[in-house]
């Protein structure tokens, strides 16, 4: 397929790039360092538009790293007519180690030293408004199946949440199942005009 980088894309790139860069990567590294070659998760990664900065993230901080992405929902089709696993496909292509993956999470057994998940569905509302089904909200089983997956390697969950309701929720269920917090950050996005006056929230969470 054609270069998808659609505005909307690009614009969630750029976000996602200031995202990251709010928090100190040193303790992460330290981590990390003891892996040759990380394997790097972004659950529910949609059309995985954030492999690309993905990729450049663990290349300036001076890791290497297998970046899959996983999206139970990867077959909706958009008004293009592709699905998000067309877009996927592409993007996964476009790093030098990435895999896109059109399955749900909880199937996935791969052990992980660093997973992203990013607004993740913790009420009922949030799932409704994007015409999913009820059934799919199982936040507490997420978190866990990551832990699970995190825990031998001591590796590391990057949370971020959309408002303090949510984000209040998935402190509850992480830190129920294990995680402890680290890092937190509050951002105003940076990117459209104007700018977002509403603020976002990003953890770093350690499964350890």
């Amino acid at each position: 397929m054609e270069t998808p980088v659609s505005p909307v894309d690009q614009r969630l790139q750029e976000e996602f790039k200031q995202f990251l860069g709010l928090f100190n990567w040193q303790p992460v590294i330290k981590v990390l360092r003891p892996f040759s070659v990380l394997t790097v998760a972004d659950i529910g990664a949609r059309n995985f538009a954030f492999a690309p900065i993905l990729d450049e993230h663990f290349k300036a901080i001076g890791l290497q790293a297998i970046i899959h992405g996983i999206e139970m929902d990867a077959y909706r089709r958009l008004i293009n007519f592709h699905t998000r696993a067309d877009y996927g496909h592409y993007y996964a292509k476009s790093i030098a180690s990435g895999q896109y993956h059109p399955i749900d999470f909880l199937t996935w057994n791969q052990p992980l030293q660093i997973g992203f998940l990013l607004n993740p569905f913790v009420t009922r509302e949030a799932l409704l408004a994007w015409g999913l089904p009820l059934s799919l909200l199982k936040p507490e089983k997420i978190f866990h199946h990551a832990y699970s997956l995190l825990r031998p390697q001591n590796g590391v969950l990057v949370l971020s949440n959309i408002d303090e309701h949510e984000i209040e929720i998935s402190y509850q269920i992480a830190k129920d199942v294990g995680f402890v917090i680290g890092e937190r950050a509050t951002w105003f996005p940076q990117t459209g005009a104007p700018p977002t006056a509403l603020p976002r929230y990003g953890t770093i969470l350690y499964a350890s």
